[in-house]
């Protein structure tokens, strides 16, 4: 089911490992590309909200987001390279290009609301914005 042809790169800044949410931003991020139920499971308010603002989109709950992952079909992606992961208290936001497997390139700003500022608070919202 999460098995791609290719392993995906990640180009990762190396300085994102000083704060706990900023790893969790990015594992999260990779869950929904790479479409790894358990992570998102993991991660994920049971009421999370995901925005997606090009196409208009509003899933909402964590059941919801899941059914949709497993029905859509998987790009295959070359590539992801995050540019910043910005975090603070129940803030975060996310910012990089994803290079797929067709060459397309789609630049993309995730920005996350964790139910509080809490180390174990679940992500309950995330606008997400795709270029």
């Amino acid at each position: 089911m999460n098995s791609y042809p290719n392993e995906m790169k990640m180009i990762i800044p190396k300085r994102c490992d000083n704060a706990p949410r900023k790893q969790i931003v990015i594992d999260f991020t990779v869950a929904i590309l790479k479409h790894q139920i358990e992570i998102i499971k993991e991660y994920a308010d049971e009421s999370i909200i995901l925005y997606q603002l090009k196409d208009n989109k509003k899933i909402e709950g964590q059941c919801s987001l899941i059914t949709i992952l497993q029905n859509e079909n998987k790009s295959i992606i070359d590539c992801l390279e995050i540019y910043q992961v910005i975090t603070h208290g129940k803030y975060a936001s996310i910012n990089g290009v994803t290079s797929l497997a067709n060459g397309v390139k789609i630049d993309f700003c995730d920005v996350y609301m964790f139910r509080n500022a809490a180390k174990s608070a679940k992500v309950k919202e995330i606008r997400s914005y795709r270029i």
